[in-house]
């Protein structure tokens, strides 16, 4: 399907493709489930299931969030000496607390997007993309809603924006999927400190 795709966008741009080398495959792993946090060995990047799980990106995170993963290593092993206490000093800084529960949300909004049919996808984008001088999106992509220490109530926000922007097929879409797919289970991860039925 990309390849026709490609192929109907070289012709309507008028290229000509005088060779082909090769086509190449791949696959962004999306979501997935963590490594086990706190193990001797801190993982990076894709070990690490970096990838945000809602674009696919990685390497911009990877990049900003190396020299406080690298401080937090080095600091530890300087007043501890002690490598287990780094690796779960390096841990924690890889998947801090505000950084798990966005990857909850981020994992549930995913699962929701891949369960839409195509009409209900457009309506989702179209209402994503609607503004785009909006810094709220583009915070989004780049995983960069939440400071250190934060509730991702921004990112909340954000999906309530975007929710309201959608057509009421789509509402009533991502209302029962909020009900049915672990909905509960982000509320609690967002606002641990209000009880819920079925606590």
């Amino acid at each position: 399907e990309m390849v026709r795709r490609l192929d109907r966008r070289i012709e309507s741009l008028k290229l000509k493709v005088t060779r082909r080398y090769d086509e190449e495959c791949s696959v962004i792993p999306m979501g997935g489930p963590l490594p086990v946090l706190g193990q001797p060995t801190v993982a990076y990047g894709a070990a690490a299931i970096m990838v945000h799980p809602a674009s696919g990106y990685m390497i911009n995170r990877v990049i900003l969030q190396a020299p406080e993963v690298a401080i937090a290593i080095a600091t530890a092993l300087r007043e501890t000496d002690c490598p287990k206490q780094a690796a779960e000093a390096g841990w924690e800084a890889v998947w801090p607390k505000h950084r798990l529960i966005e990857r909850d949300l981020y994992c549930f909004g995913m699962e929701v997007l891949l369960d839409l049919d195509l009409a209900l996808l457009r309506d989702f984008f179209g209402a994503f993309f609607a503004n785009p001088k909006e810094k709220m999106w583009r915070e989004f992509l780049a995983w960069n809603m939440t400071k250190p220490g934060e509730k991702p109530y921004k990112m909340s926000v954000f999906m309530i924006l975007q929710f309201f922007r959608g057509s009421p097929r789509l509402k009533g879409r991502l209302i029962r999927d909020a009900m049915f797919k672990d909905g509960l289970h982000l509320l609690k991860s967002i606002f641990p400190s209000i009880p819920f039925p079925f606590d």
